[in-house]
């Protein structure tokens, strides 16, 4: 950590990944945007056992219209969100709620058990529940001498 002139401390390593999230998320955005796929927003935690992914809101979807893997160190959320009026489209004076193909994409910050995740789709938001695989203990390895 360093010293800043106000008396705070800064801790490089958390500035470099907020930094890091940034640019990401600008060229996340941008890709959206260039492919016409909706940009899925997601809140992302930990617990002791799990990391915990939560994406949406999602209106005017059902949870079968979902789509979620685990490739890896990778998860993967895709969909499509339909119109639920039947209005025609002339007649709209404003239409800001977008509709069409949604997809995120993430690298996962640990191993996860692929096999043991949960999800649930409740009021708009998907909870993806991935548990983590556990660290194992150290093994110590004993050296013997080999004589030449």
């Amino acid at each position: 950590m360093a010293e800043q002139g106000s008396g705070q401390t800064f801790d490089l390593f958390k500035g470099l990944n907020s930094l890091r999230e940034t640019v990401a998320r600008t060229i996340e955005d941008s890709i959206s945007a260039l492919s016409g796929t909706q940009l899925l927003p997601l809140d992302i935690y930990e617990t002791e056992t799990h990391i915990v992914v939560v994406a949406g809101p999602l209106s005017g979807i059902q949870a079968e219209s979902i789509d979620v893997s685990v490739t890896g160190d990778t998860l993967t959320i895709k969909g499509e969100t339909k119109p639920d009026l039947d209005v025609p489209a002339e007649q709209f004076i404003r239409r800001e709620r977008r509709f069409g193909a949604f997809a995120r994409t993430i690298k996962l910050t640990q191993p996860v058990r692929a096999d043991q995740a949960d999800a649930e789709f409740k009021e708009g938001l998907l909870k993806i529940m991935l548990p983590k695989v556990e660290s194992p203990d150290p093994k110590v390895i004993n050296i013997r001498s080999v004589e030449a």
